[in-house]
């Protein structure tokens, strides 16, 4: 019998109400049928489960199913079936969950494309159930011992992933038996270390992972007891251990481990637990910070977990408590800011009898802002909003708009409001109204963030538009003789508000344009052209039509502002020949000019006497985008049509004519 290319392996224990789900899933898939074997290993289901596979199995030569008492946990049943697999590849899938319909054939191409032994597929959480982050980008190839490898300590160490059968067997891996959680720590660590690559499928959804309607999973009844994870957490970093030096890597694939099961756990469940089990935590939390945490891994923690470490090594137990308790009543910590650094106030701070070093509760302050607006204003561009110091109740903040580019960095200083106290912080309004884009900016796009200043600390932040805040329309500066536009441009998806300095004109510089008839025949046009930030007067504008497809005639009318109004130009018809005329704005001293767009539709205007002598109707048909004005004269129009008519015919013209119809 041909190899199949992947073995997709079923833990089964009473779940009887999906497994039927996650079991099609995988028959569903894209692959060839001859390439899928599927092991469904029932671990002495007592709800029908066992019964269900064995009729599955009747109408599905692919699925084989093994029985067999319960072990106690997922582990001992995802080893039998790793004994009957005989796939290139093996997939684990728990009975709760379903793969996507392309998920087998996108990972074992990726694989083979990559040459991979493990692809991390897109996981997608239903149920409330959290999923790893690690899916931002697709990752061809990595590795987690690479320097620049962040997939360590953001992903899962769940072993629902694609693995090459040759690495299993070349480290010799298998899973925790008898545990209810965390029976696969040392298989799925031991994968990552072992690989000779791993990727990354981040573009389609491959694992639709559930959590149980009735709460049932292991993982939302609390998983294996304490002791064991805290032993299986000592050996998954040991293992670590094994393939990194002391240093800053090893550290890095630490991390995630006393997070997790130290500081994670302590957090979740210690107040809520009885006194034995009280014990059993903070016995097995001391055993693995004395191993493992170097003062390079404990500066890697927030504040809290820095005092919690402490409280542990040095058998503060009711401090610990007490520390956890202010972290359940969610109550917010003020930051002291001194000298330059900052603390944030957990109990015990600079409590003078229990000694806590003052490194436990330093921190970096945080700075925030939120735009109120953006608006030209007279010879300048005024940017105005609040910056806010999370946590801190004192001192006065001086503030900075930072406008960059490339290197070049300038920094205007903002006028402030008085500093008020909120929930989240001190808050500072602050103002900013400068001349953008003088002579010494070069062309291109400057990015804008707020600097605050504050006892000794520089803060940054980027200066992002809220949405359903409108940024205003491009406006002309002038400076050194030469006159550019200045774009404010909304950042994308949460990014930095921008100055785009020296573009071209564009339809969107040009606000509330309207088409009608002027005096005298004449088409006029309105609209709000560009602000003008100068001091002096400002540049030629212009309306014009063009001729398409004709000898290039152009009709010009200068764009001039009315008292309090929007400009208009008047744009005589009376020569305009019979045919379509595209409409543009220019203006002096910028490069081409730019289409007129109307916003609300065009229409039939006319019609229209556009001349006496010869005696001439006209109407106007207008379009949107961009304006392009169709004049016809309806009494040229008739005159030749009733020429036609009285133009006599003769035999051959009708033979021509004829012929040609043909």
């Amino acid at each position: 019998m041909r190899q199949p290319l992947v073995s997709v392996i079923v833990p089964v224990f009473d779940c009887r109400d999906t497994v039927g789900g996650a079991l099609e899933s995988v028959f569903a898939q894209t692959l060839p049928a001859a390439q899928v074997e599927v092991i469904a290993v029932d671990d002495g289901s007592s709800d029908g489960s066992a019964e269900l596979l064995d009729e599955l199995s009747r109408a599905d030569d692919r699925l084989t199913v093994v029985h067999q008492p319960n072990s106690g946990g997922p582990g001992a049943p995802r080893n039998r079936g790793l004994e009957q697999a005989s796939g290139k590849y093996v997939f684990f899938l728990d009975a709760d969950d379903r793969l996507g319909p392309e998920a087998l054939e996108r990972m074992t191409a990726m694989a083979e494309r990559n040459g991979t032994d493990i692809v991390l597929g897109r996981q997608v959480g239903t149920g409330g159930r959290k999923v790893p982050q690690v899916f931002d980008r697709t990752i061809e190839r990595t590795h987690v011992l690479d320097p620049d490898c962040d997939l360590f300590p953001r992903m899962s160490m769940a072993a629902l992933q694609l693995f090459r059968r040759s690495l299993i067997d070349r480290a010799g891996l298998r899973f925790t038996e008898g545990m209810l959680s965390h029976e696969d720590q040392l298989f799925t660590a031991g994968a990552y270390l072992n690989a000779g690559g791993v990727s990354v499928l981040a573009d389609y959804d491959c694992y639709y992972w559930a959590a149980r309607d009735d709460g049932t999973s292991s993982t939302q009844v609390g998983g294996a007891p304490t002791a064991d994870v805290h032993a299986i957490t000592g050996r998954a970093m040991a293992l670590v251990a094994e393939h990194g030096e002391p240093g800053a890597l090893r550290e890095r694939l630490h991390h995630r481990y006393l997070q997790l099961e130290v500081f994670g756990r302590l957090e979740r469940l210690y107040l809520d637990s009885a006194d034995d089990e009280r014990k059993i935590a903070l016995d097995g939390c001391r055993e693995l910070l004395t191993a493992w945490l170097t003062p390079g891994l404990l500066a890697r923690y927030i504040p809290l977990r820095r005092v919690l470490a402490h409280c542990l090594l040095h058998d503060l137990d009711e401090e610990l408590e007490e520390v956890l308790r202010f972290h359940r009543s969610a109550e917010r910590p003020r930051v002291l800011l001194e000298a330059g650094r900052a603390f944030v106030r957990y109990p015990f701070f600079r409590d003078v009898d229990r000694k806590i070093p003052d490194t436990c509760y330093e921190t970096s302050p945080k700075l925030r802002s939120a735009l109120d607006g953006v608006t030209w204003e007279g010879a300048g561009l005024t940017v105005g909003g609040t910056v806010l110091v999370r946590d801190v109740d004192e001192g006065s903040p001086v503030v900075h708009l930072v406008v960059e580019n490339d290197g070049d960095r300038h920094r205007i200083r903002c006028a402030t409001a008085p500093g008020g106290m909120t929930e989240e912080g001190r808050a500072t309004a602050f103002t900013a109204t400068f001349h953008p884009a003088p002579g010494s900016w070069p062309d291109g796009r400057w990015t804008m963030s707020m600097e605050a200043v504050i006892e000794g600390h520089v803060l940054t932040v980027a200066l992002v538009k809220p949405r359903g805040m409108a940024v205003p329309r491009a406006g002309l500066v002038h400076a050194e003789g030469r006159w550019r536009l200045v774009r404010p441009l909304p950042g994308r998806e949460r990014g930095a508000l921008s100055l785009e300095v020296g573009g071209g004109l564009s339809p969107a510089d040009l606000g509330d344009v309207e088409v009608g008839w002027g005096p005298g025949r004449r088409l006029r046009v309105r609209c709000q052209p560009p602000p003008v930030v100068a001091s002096g007067p400002p540049p030629r504008m212009s309306v014009l039509l063009q001729r398409s497809g004709g000898d290039g005639t152009v009709l010009r009318a200068p764009l001039v502002a009315g008292p309090g109004g929007p400009a208009s130009a008047d744009l005589p018809l009376t020569r305009a020949r019979p045919g379509r005329w595209r409409a543009s704005f220019e203006i002096d001293g910028l490069d081409g000019p730019a289409r007129v767009r109307v916003p609300d539709g065009g229409g039939l205007l006319g019609p229209t006497t556009a001349s006496l002598l010869p005696p001439r109707r006209m109407h106007v048909r207008l379009d949107r985008n961009p304006l392009t004005v169709h004049v016809t004269v309806p009494l040229a129009a008739r005159l030749r049509r009733l020429r036609r008519k009285l133009t006599p015919r003769t035999p051959g013209d009708d033979q021509n004519t004829e012929e040609g119809s043909a």
